[in-house]
């Protein structure tokens, strides 16, 4: 059972993750067709991250699982 801690922990992750896209664009590090949409879509992510409304997906739960525990989970055997 996943602890609140690696929940919260978790949804850290995934919203500093599109905070970290918008950065590798506005750095020219990734180039995007309309950069002001993409900023959009990932500001959307970040705050449905932190709401919990990717809780229920395989890669939020495989991600909380390594952050509970320190283990990856494969994805194929």
């Amino acid at each position: 059972m996943l602890t609140a801690e690696a929940i919260q922990t978790t949804r850290e992750w995934f919203a500093q993750n599109a905070l970290d896209c918008i950065a590798e664009v506005q750095s020219g590090a990734v180039r995007v067709n309309d950069p002001e949409a993409y900023f959009a879509e990932c500001r959307k992510r970040r705050e449905e991250h932190l709401a919990g409304k990717w809780d229920h997906t395989f890669t939020f739960r495989q991600r909380a699982y390594a952050h509970q525990t320190g283990e990856w989970v494969a994805l194929l055997p």
